[in-house]
This record gives C-alpha cells, sequence and structure tokens, in this order.
C-alpha cells in the first residue's frame, strides 16, 4: 500500500510536508507525477510549481537515492533495487480557492491534486492517508476514517484527491437525512445563523434526494470558507467546499448566495461524479480532458439549482423567475452568444472559461449561463411535446439510471439526444432540430415559446439612457477605464480601445457616473468627441450614438393562461402561482 503523510509544522510558512511511502518495487526506477490539474476545474494549473525540496531515501537506512526531473510534472527515482522507498518534499499552499490549497496560521486546507504525487500504473490500488496537524486542531475529510486518529483510507487515487481536507480550529454542525450523516465544517465568522443554517442545507439535501430517490453516499461532509468578498465552489464525490462573503447571510437577497451555492454543488453529486461524460473518468491528470457535454453536467445543474430551491420552499417563485430573467438579459447582451456554439465552449473550457480578457463577451459564451437556459428550454420542450407527462426531471432520472457511476459515462456522440427522443417517442426531428440550432449551433434562443408553455411571458425594459456608447467603464482610483467594448456597439465602429481611459465628452470632463448623465441628454444618431488617454498619447474619437438595446428582462404571467399551461406551472415549480 501506498502511505501518504501531511503535515504541518510551521503554518505561518504556508508549507505543508508531503512523505509517500512507496513499496511493492522491483525495478531500476519509480516515476512520479503531481497532477496538473483537478477534477471539476478544467484549466491547467500545473501544481508542480509549488514543489520544493524534493528527496528520495531508502526506508530501511534513511539513504538518499538519486531522482531526477524528467518533466514539468514528474520525477525519476532510481531505487537501486529497493523494494520500498520513501519521497519527501514540501508544497508551498498560499492560494485561498476551492480548487488549490492553503496553509497559514490560522488553518490548513488541500485538495489531494495540489498536493499528493502518484505512481503511473498504481492509481487503482487502495491508499492510506495520515495528517499530522497542529496540536489543538482538528481534521475534517469525506474520506473513510482508519483505526488510528487523523488517519484515513482512500480506495484509490482518484478517492483520495476527492477528497480535500480542512485541518483547523474550525466549527462542526452536524444533521442526519435518512439516517445519513452530514457535517458542515464552518472555517471563519460572519453573520451566519448557525440553526438556519443547518435547517435549510438539510433542506436542500432532503429535495434533492427527493428529485433522485435516495442519497448516494454513506455521510457528507460540506466545507465551508467565510471570507472578505471571496466566492466559489468544487464539488466532490461525498463532499464540497464552498466558499462565500463572511457577511452573505444577511439580508435574503444576499443569503440566496449561499442557498444557490450549496443547491448547485450538492446536485453534481449525482449530475457530474456519478453521472458524467465518458472523457471525465477515468482521469488523466497530465493533461486537457476534452468533452462537449459540459454545458450538461454544468448547465443543467445551474438550471436546478434554483428550481430545487423553490421546490424546497426556500426561494419564491417570483424570485425564482426574476433570477431566470436576469440570466436572459446577461445572456442577449454578450455578442458572442452568436459565435461560440454550447458544445464548442464545453471544449475550449480548458484555454477560455477561466482566462476571460476584455473581448470574451464579444467571443464565447459560458456554458453555465447559456446551458442553463438551453436546459430550460429543454424542460418545456419536453413538457409540451408530452402534454405534461414528461420533463426534464424524467430525463435526468433517466440518464443516471442509464450511466451508473461504474459505467463509461456518457458517450460525447448522440446520447443526450437518443435519450430525450426515447423519453418523448420523438421521431419527428423535433429535438434533432432542437440540438441542432441551440447546442450545436448558435441560433437565438426561443424564448416566448418556452415561457408560454408554462403560461409566461417576456418583456424588455432598459434601465439606462437611451443613447448608447457600447462600452463598459471601471474606476481605477480616480480614473476611468474602458473596462470593455462590445463588438455590435458604436464605440467599436469608432475604434475605442478596452484600457483606454475616458477623460471627456463634448469637451467636458466625465466619469462613469457623469457619462450617464450626460448621455440622457443625448438621442440615438447624435455623434458625440470622446476624449481618451491610451498610453500617455491623448487622443479623440468621434463616436454616433445608437439605440440602446433593452438589458432588463421580466418574466410575468400571461393575462388569460389555459388550463394546460396552469398545469405546467404548478408541475414545474411546485407551487401555483397562476392560481
Amino acid at each position: 500500500m501506498i502511505t501518504y503523510t501531511i503535515s504541518m509544522p510551521a503554518p505561518h510558512t504556508h508549507l505543508f510536508h508531503v512523505t509517500v511511502e512507496v513499496d511493492g518495487l522491483d525495478g531500476a526506477f519509480v516515476d512520479l507525477i503531481l497532477p496538473s490539474w483537478t477534477p471539476g476545474s478544467y484549466m491547467i494549473r500545473e501544481y508542480a510549481r509549488h514543489v520544493q525540496g524534493f528527496g528520495a531515501f531508502t526506508t530501511a537506512m534513511d539513504t538518499p537515492l538519486p531522482w531526477r526531473k524528467i518533466a514539468r510534472d514528474a520525477w525519476r527515482v532510481e531505487t537501486g533495487g529497493a523494494e520500498r522507498i520513501q519521497v519527501r518534499y514540501q508544497v508551498y499552499a498560499n492560494d485561498l480557492t476551492v480548487r488549490t490549497s492553503h496553509l497559514d496560521g490560522a488553518h490548513g486546507y488541500f485538495n489531494g491534486a495540489s498536493v499528493f504525487v502518484f505512481v503511473p500504473g498504481r492509481e487503482a490500488e487502495p491508499l492510506r492517508l495520515r495528517v499530522e496537524p497542529p496540536p489543538g486542531w482538528q481534521v475534517t475529510t469525506g474520506l473513510e476514517p482508519a483505526n488510528r486518529p487523523n488517519e484515513f483510507l482512500a480506495a484509490d487515487y482518484d478517492e483520495l484527491v476527492d477528497c480535500p481536507v480542512e485541518c483547523g480550529t474550525h466549527r462542526l454542525l452536524a444533521f442526519e437525512v435518512d439516517g445519513v450523516p452530514h457535517r458542515i465544517a464552518i472555517w471563519g465568522y460572519g453573520n451566519e445563523d448557525e440553526v438556519r443554517l443547518i435547517a435549510d442545507t438539510r433542506r436542500i439535501v432532503e429535495v434533492q434526494r427527493d428529485f433522485f430517490g435516495a442519497l448516494p453516499y454513506r455521510h457528507y461532509t460540506f466545507i465551508l470558507h467565510l471570507l472578505d468578498g471571496r466566492g466559489g465552489g468544487l464539488e466532490h464525490r461525498n463532499s464540497v467546499t464552498n466558499q462565500v462573503d463572511r457577511w452573505t447571510f444577511r439580508p435574503e437577497r444576499n443569503y440566496e448566495r449561499y442557498l444557490s451555492l450549496t443547491s448547485h454543488e450538492l446536485f453534481h453529486v449525482w449530475n457530474a461524479k456519478r453521472l458524467r461524460p465518458a472523457p471525465l473518468g477515468p482521469f488523466d491528470y497530465r493533461r486537457e480532458n476534452y468533452t462537449r457535454l459540459l454545458w450538461w453536467v454544468e448547465g443543467a445543474t445551474i438550471y436546478y439549482d434554483n428550481l430545487l430551491l423553490v421546490r424546497a420552499g426556500l426561494m419564491a417563485p417570483e424570485r425564482f423567475l426574476e433570477r431566470l430573467g436576469e440570466a436572459v438579459a446577461q445572456l442577449q447582451n454578450q455578442p458572442g452568444r452568436l459565435l461560440q456554439s454550447l458544445e464548442q465552449s464545453s471544449f475550449d473550457a480548458w484555454i477560455k472559461f477561466y482566462r476571460p480578457d476584455e473581448n470574451s463577451a464579444n467571443s464565447s459564451v459560458s456554458y453555465y449561463l447559456k446551458g442553463g437556459l438551453v436546459c430550460f428550454l429543454l424542460d418545456m420542450e419536453i413538457r409540451a411535446r408530452t402534454s405534461g407527462m414528461r420533463s426534464l426531471d424524467d430525463l435526468m432520472r433517466q440518464l443516471y439510471a442509464a450511466y451508473p457511476i461504474t459505467g463509461p459515462g456518457i458517450p460525447e456522440e448522440g446520447a443526450l439526444l437518443a435519450a430525450v427522443e426515447e423519453l418523448t417517442g420523438d421521431r419527428q426531428g423535433t429535438f434533432r432540430d432542437f440540438f441542432a440550432r441551440y447546442v450545436s449551433g448558435v441560433a437565438e434562443l426561443d424564448y416566448a415559446r418556452a415561457l408560454a408553455v408554462a403560461g409566461l411571458e417576456l418583456r424588455w425594459e432598459r434601465k439606462g439612457p437611451r443613447a448608447w456608447l457600447g462600452c463598459n467603464l471601471k474606476r481605477q482610483g480616480e480614473r476611468t477605464i474602458i473596462e470593455s467594448v462590445r463588438s455590435d456597439g458604436p464605440a467599436w465602429e469608432a475604434g475605442v480601445y478596452a484600457g483606454d481611459e475616458l477623460l471627456a465628452l463634448d469637451g467636458w470632463r466625465v466619469n462613469d457616473e457623469r457619462l450617464t448623465e450626460r448621455l440622457e441628454e443625448r438621442q440615438p444618431g447624435d455623434t458625440v468627441r470622446l476624449s481618451l488617454f491610451r498610453g500617455d498619447a491623448l487622443i479623440e474619437a468621434s463616436v454616433t450614438l445608437a439605440e440602446a438595446p433593452p438589458d432588463r428582462a421580466v418574466i410575468k404571467p400571461l393575462p388569460a393562461p389555459d388550463e394546460a399551461q396552469r398545469r405546467t406551472y404548478r408541475s414545474w415549480l411546485g407551487m401555483g402561482l397562476l392560481g
């Protein structure tokens, strides 16, 4: 058995000390590799750059063994015929995100992929982990405990890196659902209400249990970091790491962030960690694992995270529709929706999604955002084509049964479409056209058709001035910077660049607030003169203002929905706003 020991003798140095004991060796050398990415976060992160002090030794005499780097992420140790060796190294951990590792005087948190090397060809073997925290610290993880304190067992390397570990003086809240224990490990303090936190988190677990029929784990651990102005989440098979602003829990609009994030990441227990695209398991930890189905993994999950909150009684249906309208407006204000398909967005996640720049909205689309909206359209289309007898809920459960965690995963080509056609009995090509237009293609989404199925309609409004420049601004101290320029707007046509510093409009000093006031005085078709610094050069740009596109999507009930629409609405949201 390969045994890992991780200690933190001087937390203020941000250095995890890792020891790996490898037995069963029979060759002249052994290779050890550190992953370059972690499942659920699709970007090469080069974790090996944080490794230092690498060394290899015999376990019998502690004699140093020769070693050398053979790749950016790989070390080769000459064993000298030894059957058992020990490798030691440190990992610098000062990056507090859900996908990395962090150690300081207050706590230690690590994702296995960023700290534990593996032996190629032996990833399927059982492993042992020993954690040696500073005195007074406790250790919390989703791994199975062994017989000794702070010692854990993993069935294989995938399980080891899929169970992050929190070490420190964090609080532990506990509850059960169906006799299954759940823990919330909270690091940090804010305006949280622990009693409400337990009750609402339990309710989220219950409604998702009801959705799929059963809980697929023996126990579950929520690791919750309360931070200042940061957030994120990363799913695991029987645990999660969530990060939220410490003042998230009040008022109610802020508290939604915790509820939505918790619902989203828990839903991944089924959709992502068990029901998964075929390329996402078993993992190749050294390079990109491409799939065109991330829009389903994340899109279906983001569609259901708030929808299930409504069904759980934790979000009002009116608020859900407001959030749905916000998503519609966000997508429609991204020119990139007409250039990049959902399949392309999924495939290019490794180079685009985690590396946005000032042109991202012009050239790409989020597989989260558009994926969620396409899943909404698909849900309504299924309901319409089956007279309300089937829905996306049924499709999700059908797929979950057809592609278990022990199987090969969802095939890349045509499997989702085939499942929809089987569920609905469609032989007319309706859903083949749907997938061609909205998943493989870049056709505009037909919101009106989908909303009408549930007795709803979309109304567009504009919050700002009618006269439009087509650029976004940001403050840098006293400076006003052009943050981005829309490729379908007048500023783009006039040659205004992202990064320009805006000084004046028609000779008068403006900042972001004053610019809005000045635009209120103008009309579409007017020409204005912008004074800008581009680097150290003072330039002017003449811009002919355009009619501002609507930027607020309001979803409301139809004046007189029919009975079929009323039934769909009730079935969809689980309550009767339409009467």
